[in-house]
């Protein structure tokens, strides 16, 4: 089966990359492109650690998607705006917690971010179909919907309702700012599409999880010194179309 598999993509994807090969690669410079995609993410914050404890490493791999919209002013540089949504997960500091317990939950992000992108094929003044690229970025984020995930059971006392414990607050719809670098593999088709990888690390400034690196840890009385970001890694996959 995983033969036929291969064999079937080669069918279908082989003529476009022998067609393209034929073709006569074009100039992005002065061409507007949009741009959707999605992939995997891996998100590292304050208390990801807690996954590792509890042998959960796996669940702070979720998902992203996105479109942009973007301008070459020249052959090697262009910006792009990006809009995306994503599902996050987080848990709270089980060391501040007297049942040591796995106080997991999720949350939703919409993020808006704009790009300068490097384009080397600009800079060697060779115009072909693959066309590497650097980016780097500022950006926004709104967080949202805390819950608790279906799948980590109830581990939380039966009087207090929520996906939080009471000795660590976790704020709600949150507004942070954040920048991101990347690199993006592109391979660009004589008719304007094109088929890419963006491979980026974005860091938010703290409240995106819901926590500051700063709380106090109630079983020690004192401050709990945590990294002042929250990571994510994203690996996403996408077509793009230019227009002429």
């Amino acid at each position: 089966m995983r033969k036929l598999l291969i064999i079937a993509a080669l069918m279908v994807v082989g003529p476009f990359f022998a067609s393209a090969q034929k073709a006569a690669t074009y100039d992005p410079a002065g061409r507007w492109y949009l741009s959707v995609q999605g992939g995997p993410m891996y998100q590292r914050n304050e208390n990801s650690f807690t996954y590792e404890y509890f042998k959960k490493p796996g669940k702070l791999i979720t998902y992203q998607v996105g479109a942009s919209i973007g301008y070459d002013f020249t052959s090697s540089f262009g910006l792009r705006g990006t809009v995306e949504y994503g599902q996050n997960r987080s848990a709270a500091n089980y060391w501040q917690t007297a049942a040591r317990g796995f106080y997991a939950y999720e949350f939703k992000n919409i993020s808006a971010f704009v790009d300068g992108v490097l384009n080397f094929n600009g800079l060697n003044v060779t115009q072909r179909g693959f066309a590497p690229k650097v980016y780097a970025g500022l950006g926004y984020a709104h967080t949202f919907n805390f819950v608790k995930p279906d799948d980590f059971g109830t581990p939380y006392h039966q009087s207090w309702q929520g996906p939080f414990h009471p000795w660590q607050d976790i704020t709600e719809k949150n507004h942070v700012f954040g920048f991101r670098v990347g690199g993006i593999f592109e391979y660009d088709f004589l008719n304007g599409l094109g088929l890419f990888a963006d491979i980026a690390g974005e860091a938010y400034t703290d409240w995106f999880n819901g926590l500051e690196p700063d709380e106090i840890d109630h079983t020690q009385g004192t401050g709990y010194a945590g990294f002042p970001f929250d990571l994510r890694v994203n690996i996403m996959f996408g077509i793009t179309y230019r227009f002429k």
